[in-house]
């Protein structure tokens, strides 16, 4: 088996939205996260359900080290051929052993990469109005671990740090003290403004000033424990200037409301296959009324705004709640901070279409029995087609970004797409790989008088990548396979096959969005067989196709690549 990949993440300073996209996004695909204390649950919260989470910090005033114990964990779990993610407070290479993770990976011959965050050196003065430089107030910076400061045989030069106009120090809580005295004894005045911010961009924020001589009694006054970050210069002179600033995070400014985070795709996409609950999202869906929660209403002002039984209503709303879809207070109901992205009908993000057509026509009971007693179908109504149509549209472009995320097309010169979304790979391609001739096959835009094989291309033409996109809920039950066969006949000597779709992993459970949509969509109208990574590898190998590469993504679909021997 392949190995994994370990990637050394930069969580930032506390708050989801200060995350980098990369970040955020490899939060969202990846199988484990291996996490240190100061990582908060709403950053955790992002992450798929499935994915395995395991805490590897200490507690504070405990100095052995676990560094041994986690570099093994990070082997054996990308050995194991997963995605892993350490998670690691601020920046991974600053005073976060990053370097040190990064070094044994690179010896042992693991795939790895750095993901840059947001340190606290740079976070924690902002968070508090503090400019580290300013023309008139700073033009050097200095940051440093405030562990050494009391140690006999440290590497601190407390003469050159003296001379620095703003000094940073990190973890200094319990030697606030021996640093103030330290540099006032090599020339820095004792007046030198300094503060202390504490958990900065969390809800407990707290910030202390005063002078080199008074920060430490201050701090203590105060009661600043760890995490907190001393700065000390001129520069937090600006703070009386800066610190009314308005942020514009996902923490309500008004006060009533902490962060709440959004359910992931792959959550809302279970939601839809989930009985009652479904009932409940897809009148939600179709009255529009995530449209109306963007900002705080009461039972009786929605019912009023949309025409609707204010005690039914007050009813699904609860019941909205209980599903972890909005959030309620004393002013009545909103919107998670983060879910309209994939709710509203005009977001770029909007999940609405899928939503809606897995929600549509669910299997009744006595048609669940009599598929499972003799796995006939009585065929699908028009409508149901529209919707499947629709689903498989919607799927496929929401989640294009991702799959060419895994792709390496520069060198492919002509794509043939077969399938969903072509429009959406279209201009993807043609942003990230402009030279790149792209041609475009779905077989199930029209009628089909035969099967979607027969509508490939066969003017003799090869292509440096195929990419197969979402056939699976469209294609018959022998119709798939012979698809694969003719994609894999169009491929240049050194191209590259590329399929996405809900395959199902051999290794875990699939998710139950996948197993239950797939099961209302044969009891409802047939449809292809289920089919496993290791079918798939199997017809593979049986076309001399070896397969390269096989991703979760978001949503509960995969993307496999396969290359000719």
């Amino acid at each position: 088996m392949a190995p994994g990949k370990v990637y050394l993440v930069g969580a930032g300073p506390g708050h989801p939205e200060l995350l980098t996209v990369k970040a955020a996004r490899l939060l969202e695909v990846c199988d484990v996260i291996i996490y240190d204390r100061l990582i908060q649950e709403e950053i955790l919260a992002l992450s798929k359900p499935s994915a395995e989470r395991i805490y590897m910090g200490k507690k504070v005033g405990v100095h052995e080290s676990r560094q041994p114990e986690i570099h093994e964990l990070l082997a054996r779990k990308a050995l194991e051929g997963k995605t892993v993610v350490r998670l690691k407070g601020g920046d991974p290479f600053l005073f976060g052993r990053g370097g040190e993770e990064a070094e044994f990976l690179a010896e042992h011959g693991i795939p790895f990469e750095v993901i840059p965050g947001v340190s606290s050196a740079l976070a924690a003065p902002l968070s508090a109005g503090i400019a580290l430089t300013h023309r008139d107030a700073a033009s050097s910076v200095a940051i440093v671990t405030g562990h050494e400061a009391n140690r006999e045989e440290s590497r601190m030069n407390w003469s050159a740090l003296a001379g620095i106009d703003t000094l940073v120090f990190l973890m200094a809580v319990h030697n606030v003290d021996r640093i103030a005295s330290e540099l006032v004894a090599h020339g820095r005045a004792p007046e030198t403004p300094a503060a202390m911010i504490q958990m900065a961009f969390w809800h407990g924020e707290t910030v202390v000033t005063g002078t080199l001589q008074s920060i430490a009694a201050e701090a203590e006054r105060a009661g600043i424990n760890p995490p907190a970050t001393l700065v000390i210069g001129e520069a937090v002179k600006l703070r009386e200037k800066l610190q009314h600033s308005h942020r514009d995070l996902c923490r309500r400014p008004d006060g009533d409301s902490s962060f709440v985070p959004a359910p992931a795709p792959d959550q809302l996409l279970r939601l839809a296959t989930a009985g009652m609950g479904s009932q409940v999202l897809l009148f939600a869906l179709a009255s529009g009324l995530f449209d109306h929660l963007e900002q705080w209403r009461t039972a009786q002002e929605l019912a009023r705004l949309m025409g609707l039984n204010r005690h039914a209503l007050a009813e699904t709303l609860e019941c909205l709640l209980s599903l972890g879809l909005l959030e309620c207070g004393p002013r009545g109901y909103r919107n998670l901070e983060l879910a309209s992205r994939y709710l509203l009908d005009d977001s770029p993000q909007t999940l609405r279409p899928a939503l809606l057509a897995m929600s549509a026509h669910l299997a009744p009971l006595g048609s669940i029995g009599r598929y499972v007693l003799d796995g006939r179908q009585n065929g699908a109504p028009p409508e149901f087609d529209r919707l499947q149509k629709e689903f498989c549209e919607c799927l496929a472009r929401y989640s294009a970004p991702f799959v060419l995320d895994r792709l390496d097309l520069e060198h492919a010169r002509d794509v043939l797409l077969v399938g969903w979304g072509g429009e959406a790979y279209r201009r993807l391609l043609s942003r990230r790989w402009p030279d790149v001739a792209v041609e475009l096959c779905n077989p199930f835009e029209g009628d089909l008088p035969c099967g979607p094989a027969a509508v490939l291309p066969a003017n003799g033409r090869r292509y440096g990548a195929v990419l197969l996109s979402g056939l699976l809920p469209c294609c018959g039950r022998s119709q798939f396979q012979p698809v694969v066969e003719r994609a894999a006949g169009l491929l240049t000597a050194d191209g590259t096959l590329v399929l996405h779709d809900a395959f199902l992993s051999t290794e875990t459970p699939p998710p139950p969005e996948v197993t239950l949509t797939a099961l209302r969509r044969h009891v409802l109208a047939g449809g292809s067989g289920n089919w496993s990574l290791a079918r798939l590898q199997s017809e593979l190998d049986s076309l001399s196709l070896h397969m390269t590469g096989s991703e979760a993504l978001p949503g509960g679909t995969r993307v496999v690549t396969a290359r000719p021997v």
